[in-house]
């Protein structure tokens, strides 16, 4: 007997009608189920209740900016601004010559920190250019009490 009917009963022996009925019931009773989760699905409605409340966010984040302001605060230490515009990396050509201008203009020696305040380069750059380019400079002093200069 080939059943071909129900999954995985490809060219079985000894199936009985009674045996596929119950199959059939059983695949019926599955379809039924997800028929059920389909209907009671209400992902629309969720989606629709998210674009509502974000309306209500921006109006209370407009709120809260427009209360800032007047009070004379900044609004960043209510909640931290979403930035809006890309971050600009620099060349390496630029961040030698920035830390090469501070250093010049600095003989008595400059912190790292103060280095990456004066050029506007992150603190991460301007350690690994002091790392790359340690024949430029030298430095003294450990820890926070290290100064670099120029050579």
């Amino acid at each position: 007997m080939d059943v071909g009917i129900c999954r995985g009963w490809r060219k079985k022996e000894n199936v009985s009608i009674m045996d596929i009925t119950k199959e059939i019931e059983r695949q019926a009773q599955e379809l039924q189920k997800k028929l059920d989760l389909l209907r009671d699905n209400n992902l629309q409605e969720l989606v629709a209740k998210k674009a509502a409340l974000e309306g209500q966010l921006a109006d209370v984040e407009a709120q809260i900016a427009s209360t800032c302001k007047r009070l004379g605060i900044t609004s960043a230490a209510v909640s931290a601004p979403v930035r809006t515009e890309k971050r600009t990396r620099m060349s390496g050509d630029v961040i030698r010559a920035k830390i090469t201008e501070v250093l010049r203009a600095n003989s008595q020696g400059v912190s790292q920190i103060e280095i990456a305040k004066q050029t506007g380069v992150s603190y991460a750059s301007v350690i690994n250019f002091l790392k790359d380019n340690g024949s430029l400079i030298r430095t003294q002093g450990d820890r926070k009490s290290k100064l670099v200069f120029l050579k």
